[in-house]
């Protein structure tokens, strides 16, 4: 029987994330959110005396999306890079989450050739008393783990 703990939860504001460009590592701080999972694609499975349908995962596509601070300059410049040169905005994501009150340790996960769906150009709100933001949504093409959280017994 496990033996869980308050303090073995994991925090959503321990941890951090790290982006390579061309590569060059980048600390993002500002991170606010990032969420990234694997959708699997499924084919329908259709059988004569069933009524319900099967299905069969034949593949898979990594999603998610990332919330930071304005003044981050890569994506704007990633973006500005591909109009001026046609070079593709990729780059590499790895996200940490550490949590050194949890028995259960570390996990870093890397997402590998991430490809913003767009970028934020420009931003300005007279009206808002909160800060200015940006969020995109990406996809990846594979990712692995470097650590992973440990089982808690």
């Amino acid at each position: 029987m496990s033996d869980l703990r308050n303090s073995d939860s994991i925090s959503a504001k321990e941890g951090v994330v790290y982006v390579t460009i061309e590569g060059k590592v980048y600390e993002y701080a500002e991170v606010v959110s990032l969420k990234a999972e694997i959708k699997y694609i499924k084919a329908d499975i259709k059988r004569v005396g069933k009524r319900m349908k099967g299905s069969k995962i034949v593949g898979a596509e990594g999603t998610g999306s990332i919330k930071v601070e304005y003044h981050r300059p890569e994506n704007r410049a990633l973006a500005l890079a591909y109009v001026k040169t046609g070079k593709s905005p990729v780059m590499d994501v790895q996200v940490v989450n550490a949590d050194i009150t949890s028995r259960a340790g570390k996990q870093t996960a890397l997402l590998k050739d991430v490809v913003p769906d767009g970028a934020l150009i420009a931003q300005i709100d007279g009206e808002s008393d909160d800060l200015l933001y940006d969020e995109f949504d990406f996809t990846f093409d594979d990712f692995d783990f470097l650590d992973q959280f440990k089982v808690i017994e």
